[in-house]
């Protein structure tokens, strides 16, 4: 690997190839568009638009790196509902039961409670996702050993 090459997702890429994939992101109107569409409030919308509109100058070209931020978001979201809902769940529980505000303990206690809503809406989203056939087809496969034994 030379100085300018990267190693991303097991592949190795340049400099180059890396702008020319963050350049790849959703326009700003679709960014708009979608943000619009959604139930945040006016703040919330405003600062995502603040931020798809950060860009960073690499060499002589600008790279759109906040569009490819708020594009990353959106396809996690809609690829991971659930997770996404579990982690809201329990943060919206550190925040009602005051968990958090308790010494030495309440920082671990809302690690803890993110952590199991992360992963509780991880195995729902592999449960009931892409990945269900793919783990049905296994379970399938091995169907028959479980009879014979």
């Amino acid at each position: 690997m030379n100085n300018d090459e990267y190693l991303v997702a097991d592949q190795i890429i340049t400099a180059n190839e890396a702008i020319q994939r963050i350049q790849t992101s959703l326009p700003l109107r679709k960014i708009e568009e979608y943000l619009d569409r959604t139930n945040l409030s006016a703040d919330m919308k405003a600062l995502l638009y603040d931020l798809a509109r950060v860009t960073v100058k690499v060499g002589e070209v600008v790279v759109a790196v906040g569009r490819r931020v708020i594009d990353i978001a959106m396809g996690l979201i809609s690829k991971f509902p659930n997770m996404t809902f579990g982690v809201i769940v329990a943060v919206v529980l550190v925040a009602i039961t005051g968990v958090g505000a308790i010494p030495f303990i309440g920082a671990f206690i809302t690690k803890l409670m993110v952590l199991i809503g992360l992963t509780s809406g991880a195995l729902a989203d592999i449960r009931q996702g892409p990945m269900k056939a793919t783990l049905d087809r296994v379970a399938a496969e091995f169907a028959p050993l479980q009879s014979a034994a």
